[in-house]
């Protein structure tokens, strides 16, 4: 589309539900966000002279509309299941939201169970370092890049928590207690301070890291 001899680039819109899941271990409780992820042009934008084009501007939201987490030493089947029922609760079952889950601590066969129950996760391994690789269905991400993903969110303020969410307070004490670490080679780590949970921080961090890295790239991409 041309507009006064401009071409125009407008914004690819985006409309997704995400589920971000931290699976607990005997000491930790299962985490579970989930955002509403959307993209919408403005109706504004910014012509390039050189390039004869107009990109519309845009907006990013992740709204934050539920947070729990199930009781502590509940077994995995237990899991599953009430996992599968609260991804077919509308507006998710519909939407066909995303379910991502890291199956770091608790191994494939947690994640390989949940299969088994009928759902249908994108299975996250947080490492170490800094980089981000696919093999096979599993996706190995390093820490730094999760939490550098929901920083970005919070201070572009794109990420919007739902005042009347319980867990809404977890979710705050949880980012004070979030630490940066230096290690001797110099590379940045994250973990909380001891004694303290990460598990909410992290179940966050999973939806805004598939919306904004994972391979789905047209969340964010711009049409012609």
């Amino acid at each position: 589309m041309d507009v006064n001899g401009y071409r125009l680039i407008e914004v690819r819109e985006r409309d997704a539900w995400l589920v971000g899941v931290d699976l607990g271990k005997s000491v930790d409780s299962t985490a579970i966000a989930v955002m509403h992820h959307t993209i919408k042009g403005t109706g504004t934008g910014k012509a390039d002279h050189a390039t004869k084009t107009w990109r519309q501007d845009a907006v990013q939201r992740f709204d934050l509309l539920h947070l729990q987490r199930l009781p502590l030493g509940m077994n995995y089947v237990a899991q599953a299941h009430a996992i599968g029922e609260l991804m077919q609760r509308e507006p998710l079952k519909s939407a066909k939201a995303k379910l991502v889950i890291d199956q770091s601590g608790v191994g494939a066969g947690v994640v390989d169970l949940m299969e088994a129950n009928g759902l249908r996760p994108i299975r996250l391994q947080i490492t170490a370092g800094s980089e981000q690789t696919q093999e096979g269905n599993i996706y190995r991400v390093a820490k730094t890049i999760l939490i550098s993903k929901l920083e970005a969110a919070m201070h572009s303020k794109e990420l919007h928590v739902a005042a009347a969410l319980t867990e809404a307070e977890s979710l705050r004490d949880e980012l004070r207690d979030f630490q940066r670490h230096v290690t001797a080679s110099g590379a940045n780590t994250w973990s909380a301070r001891a004694g303290k949970h990460d598990d909410i921080v992290l179940a966050v961090s999973y939806g805004i890291w598939w919306a904004t890295s994972g391979p789905r790239t047209d969340s964010w991409e711009l049409r012609v």
